[in-house]
């Protein structure tokens, strides 16, 4: 009894010394001048959607702070630059839409685009045997027809196009899986494209298709017609390290949130963790951009409505990466034989495509995956491809760079897509100094994220400072 007495204060006193440092950490008086940044608004994250919202932010004449906690902004678009030639190829973003709000970023930032150009041979590939299949996809024209009759449904719900704009109770249609729409319209020509350009979404045919509306929107079925923008030097870093430039030290990389206060009714403060040391950031207003998971916003002051919402979400998990040394001198794309629609099972890679002599790799999974669980996998995959092919494996193959994208795709159930998630969750927007931005609150698409920021974001942010 005495023992456990002893217990229950030691935590008592525990826990008063962590709120009391929480406290102190977040007081104005414990920071010096020097330490202390007062701005109109903090942006958590520096990603596609953190950096553009930044930007406008400034060109309104609007003081920011931008809190990365990796080395670099962009987020997603990572590039690979080869040490002994220069040659740069991006293993996050490589394409955009043809939108105004697009060429306008790149033009600012005098970063050329061009059509992306798809001009290799494929072979088509069991990887879980690694053997080659006789397998044929279907033409351009079969394409085309399944597309056209997808894209009159998507023109039934334009209003997905802009946000989670939905009508109460949800269409049928937007509950079905991918695999069931397919089959109610006859689509079946256009599954094996549009798993290899859905990249990330796993199990595809059993994604509601509220998501793939959002994600294959017209913007895309326009760039299928069109052809997709991509950057003339293959560095989608390329932006982002001209924004970099434009933001100067406004931008704080490698830093961490310790904590947010977001409690008061005056100005929000944000504790951060910089290669310099802690500083209090004092804002009007802040931008919260990475992925809404409670995992992800430790320190985070939540509200019981954030929590509930937040706690809702799952993830696909998406990886890049390049090797070399793997002998393979044609691209590959998976297949999967007696599957529907031959589209692979997943977890699992599922493009392996030749750059420069090197092998850039693209892996799928239903389910976020640790890092050295991927890279096993598809170390393993190569591994049988070059038994099946008899390519010599006396070679290690060896990983230049590798990119995991996950939590990738935020989803919740039909069951709470119908109970009104998404009017919930957006109702968040401007409560307690906050606002959110970023793919969960759209998709995963750097063009559209950007139209939403100045469609969305900024006309409600601007009329609160």
């Amino acid at each position: 009894m005495y023992f456990k007495s002893l217990w229950v204060t030691y935590l008592t006193l525990s826990c008063f010394h962590i709120l009391a440092w929480a406290a102190e950490n977040t007081d104005p008086s414990s920071f010096n001048a020097n330490d202390t940044l007062h701005r109109d608004v903090v942006i958590i994250g520096g990603g596609s959607s953190g950096t553009y919202t930044a930007v406008r932010l400034k060109d309104y004449n609007k003081t920011v702070a931008v809190i990365e906690r990796n080395s670099q902004l962009g987020g997603h678009a990572e590039t690979y630059v080869d040490p002994n030639t220069g040659y740069a190829m991006n293993i996050g973003v490589v394409v955009f839409a043809h939108l105004k709000v697009v060429t306008d970023y790149f033009a600012r930032f005098d970063v050329p685009l061009t059509t992306l150009s798809f001009d290799q041979s494929v072979e088509y590939v069991d990887f879980s045997t690694g053997k080659a299949v006789n397998y044929t996809p279907p033409s351009a024209e079969a394409f085309g027809t399944a597309l056209a009759e997808y894209a009159a449904q998507l023109e039934k719900y334009p209003a997905l196009q802009g946000s989670f704009n939905l009508t109460y109770p949800v269409e049928s249609d937007l509950l079905l899986s991918f695999g069931e729409f397919v089959a109610k319209y006859n689509l079946g020509d256009m599954v094996p494209q549009i798993f290899i350009t859905n990249q990330g979404y796993a199990p595809l045919l059993n994604i509601s298709m509220l998501y793939i509306f959002k994600y294959l929107n017209s913007d895309q079925i326009n760039s299928f017609r069109q052809g997709y923008l991509t950057t003339v030097h293959h560095d989608t870093q390329e932006l982002y390290r001209k924004a970099t430039e434009f933001l100067g030290p406004d931008v704080l990389t490698d830093s961490t949130v310790l904590s947010v206060d977001r409690s008061g009714t005056g100005p929000v403060q944000v504790v951060v963790q910089t290669p310099a040391g802690r500083k209090l950031i004092v804002a009007g207003k802040i931008v919260i951009t990475p992925p809404p998971l409670l995992d992800n916003l430790g320190g985070y002051d939540l509200s019981d409505d954030e929590k509930t919402l937040f706690s809702q979400f799952v993830a696909n998990g998406y990886y890049t990466g390049i090797l070399n040394n793997t002998g393979f001198n044609i691209s590959m794309s998976a297949v999967g034989p007696n599957q529907p629609y031959d589209v692979p099972q997943l977890p699992g890679p599922y493009t392996f495509s030749i750059n420069q002599g090197l092998t850039q790799v693209y892996y799928g999974s239903p389910h976020v995956l640790s890092e050295d669980d991927v890279k096993a996998d598809i170390l393993a995959t190569v591994r049988r491809i070059q038994e099946a092919r008899g390519i010599p494996t006396s070679t290690t193959p060896e990983w230049l760079a590798f990119a995991s994208h996950a939590p990738f795709n935020l989803m919740v159930s039909n069951e709470a897509i119908q109970d009104g998630f998404y009017k919930k969750l957006f109702a968040l927007q401007g409560q307690r100094h906050t606002f959110y931005n970023g793919a969960a609150w759209h998709t995963q698409d750097s063009s559209v994220i950007w139209q939403f920021t100045e469609d969305y974001i900024l006309p409600i942010l601007l009329a609160s400072l």
